[in-house]
This record gives C-alpha cells, structure tokens and sequence, in this order.
C-alpha cells in the first residue's frame, strides 16, 4: 500500500485536462437534463470501501439536479464560510458521474 500516493497536483492536472476535454467536445455549457434521467444508485462511502460486507443493504439514489444544486451552493459558501470537503466532493462526484454518463451517451 506504500505505493498509494496521491499527488495533488498530478489529480489537479488531470481535473484540468479531463475538464478541457469536456468543454471541446461538449462546450461550456452542458444540459444534463438531456439525460433524461435525475436519480442514480447511490452507496455511501463507509460501505462502498467495506469489502467484508454486502454494499445491497445500503444502496441509496442521488440526484443530478440536488448535485448540481450543492455545486452552486458549495461555490457561493466556500466565499465566506468553510468547505465541507467531504460533502462537496460527494455532490462533485455525482456530477462527474452524469458527465461520464453524458459523454457516453454521445460516444457510446
């Protein structure tokens, strides 16, 4: 597990390049309702990382449209207040998911 290193800014760099990638095939503005889906299959962190158990019993949805909602908040709130580093990155990865799912659906 030594070799398990996350280098923040190589993720940084990797943000960046996947995020142009994004905007040059998608543009800067993207419409995820066009998914025509707003929930999606949601499993906590906790039993998502706990491999001794089955992840079924805590199944949960998450919603693009609450997601992209946090996003919004999470920029006007982190001007005055403290991120809520894990919370945000929650809703961040929810959106990073509907992206994929997007740029799936177009390239599939």
């Amino acid at each position: 597990m030594s070799d398990m290193v996350l280098e923040i800014a190589d993720l940084r760099r990797l943000c960046t390049l996947l995020m142009d990638a994004v905007e040059r095939r998608h543009g800067v503005r993207i419409d995820l309702s066009r998914l025509e889906v707003d929930y999606y299959w949601d499993i906590p962190l906790q039993a998502a990382f706990d491999m001794d158990s089955d992840p079924t019993h805590d199944v949960g949805c998450g919603q693009v449209s609450d997601d992209l909602a946090e996003l919004h908040h999470a920029i006007d709130r982190s001007k005055n207040d403290d991120v809520i580093l894990w919370h945000d990155l929650m809703h961040l990865s929810g959106l990073l998911r509907a992206l994929a799912s997007a740029d799936l659906a177009t390239t599939g």
